[in-house]
């Protein structure tokens, strides 16, 4: 019997020490790991925003596919009337009939030109000689010969071949009583066209200062 205790006592002992490793063992597994993860917490946290952050951006700014430019139509030769008007009239709202100032009525119906849609188109491009005589021939076809002329002379500061321009300030100054200054303009017309479009005209008058100076 007392040998059957000893076995018992001995037994017990073992399972108390077994215990005692077992529970060392955990609590130590434990620590390890608690310190892992304290190390990996910061890494962990960082790498989340700079995740977060690039996913952001990838949203803000979406994929573009690169644009690909049409090709080209074939080149057609565009009407020598606006040609000066398609150079100088970027923005579409100014281009055409929109406008009140296609060029290609300066010789056909004047008079449907604007004075002002052509004013805005010259603004675009104020070194363009032949849009500042189209506002010069929308405001002579309106009767203001005044206007015109003014025009027509900034015409010629920017081309001083704009021959037609003469004629709008012959007849400005005719109508403003100073035949001797329309006479001037009509000389100069015809040394630059002197088989032009308004050469009988010019021809006319200064017959009339010849036959005023026969007389006196």
């Amino acid at each position: 019997m007392e040998a059957v205790r000893e076995a018992q006592e001995a037994a017990r002992l073992h399972a108390r020490r077994q215990t005692r490793r077992t529970r060392l063992w955990f609590a130590t597994s434990m620590a390890a790991v608690a310190l892992a993860v304290s190390g990996l917490g910061p890494r962990v946290s960082r790498w989340r925003h700079a995740h977060a952050g690039a996913s952001t951006q990838a949203q803000a700014v979406p994929f573009a596919p690169p644009t690909v430019a049409a090709p080209a139509p074939a080149a057609q030769a565009a009407p020598a009337a606006t040609v000066h008007l398609a150079a100088a009239a970027a923005p579409s709202e100014l281009a055409g009939a929109d406008t009140g100032c296609d060029m290609a009525l300066l010789k056909t119906a004047p008079w449907r030109l604007s004075p002002e849609g052509c004013a805005r188109a010259f603004a675009l491009d104020p070194n363009d000689a032949a849009l500042a005589l189209a506002v010069a021939h929308a405001e002579h076809a309106h009767a203001h010969l005044a206007e015109a002329a003014q025009w027509s002379r900034r015409a010629l500061a920017l081309d001083p071949t704009a021959a037609e321009a003469y004629v709008m300030i012959a007849r400005a100054d005719t109508a403003e009583g100073k035949p001797d200054d329309a006479r001037a303009a009509y000389r100069r017309y015809l040394e630059l066209a002197p088989r032009g479009w308004h050469h009988a005209e010019a021809r006319a008058s200064l017959r009339g200062e010849r036959a005023s100076a026969h007389e006196r």
